[in-house]
């Protein structure tokens, strides 16, 4: 049986780009398959590109597990361009904040010598700025000088940086947590525009599909993140779809890459 995951839910929402969701992901095997031309013209943000360092938490670092965004975006990149390899090497580690990012940067990342950077960081610096709420202005410009340090990093090599926002913290959007994630989220935003480095939102998108869902199924459960942080499949498709659009890939030829049972 061929599920074609767009028809379903892509109509649920439009944001800075466009993303799919599919109900049917928690499938205990899933594969992909192109029906898209193979030679595919690559968009100018993966010229070039043949190794790729995501650089994140546990939810990079699970990413890369069957079914999450690394391994998604693995297989999607694969089946698009197999004139141009490209090699995703994940980089995550559970319980990361910024300031630990920046500490390994050099042997994570810089090591590995990489031809684009993604960084996807924030949820545990939210957690702990609210366990060390006297510290909150310290911790957000740690933060943001975390980022700003791991971009001019990469810069002295020329290596481009994808800055992704982190998802959330709960799926109550008007948790504590939340609320102090949109201060993160912001100082990502102003970081990237500070450093022209490309940015991708996946917090709205996350957002934009629990507000849809919440709006006819109530919000007793948690829909896209298995705790409330860690992406489901579901989730994890959300992250790979938004961040393959935000690097230029057309939607009409991710459309063609169908999740089958």
């Amino acid at each position: 049986m061929i599920i074609n995951i767009h028809k379903i839910l892509l109509p649920l929402f439009t944001v800075a780009v466009v993303t799919g969701i599919s109900p049917t992901l928690p499938l205990p095997f899933i594969r992909l398959e192109a029906t898209a031309q193979p030679q595919a013209s690559v968009p100018f943000p993966l010229q070039g590109k043949q190794k790729i360092v995501i650089l994140g938490d546990s939810i990079t670092q699970a990413g890369g597990q069957f079914g999450g965004y690394i391994w998604l975006m693995q297989r999607y990149l694969n089946r698009l361009y197999p004139q141009q390899p490209i090699e995703l090497i994940n980089a995550g580690v559970s319980g990361n904040k910024a300031s630990d990012l920046r500490h390994r940067f050099q042997q994570d990342v810089m090591a590995q010598n990489p031809d684009l950077v993604v960084i996807n960081v924030g949820v545990n610096d939210v957690i702990q700025s609210l366990n060390h709420s006297q510290y909150k202005l310290d911790d957000l410009e740690q933060y943001r000088q975390s980022l700003t340090a791991m971009i001019q990093a990469a810069r002295t090599r020329n290596i481009p940086v994808l800055l992704l926002s982190p998802t959330l913290v709960s799926e109550d959007l008007n948790s504590p947590e939340n609320l102090r994630l949109v201060e993160y989220i912001a100082a990502m935003a102003e970081v990237s525009q500070q450093t022209t480095c490309q940015y991708i939102d996946l917090n709205q998108a996350f957002k934009h599909v629990i507000l849809t869902y919440q709006r006819y199924g109530g919000n007793s459960q948690n829909i896209l993140t298995r705790d409330g942080i860690h992406p489901n499949l579901a989730g994890y498709q959300i992250m790979a779809y938004t961040i393959l659009l935000g690097l230029g890939i057309p939607q009409q030829n991710l459309k063609h890459l169908q999740v089958l049972e």
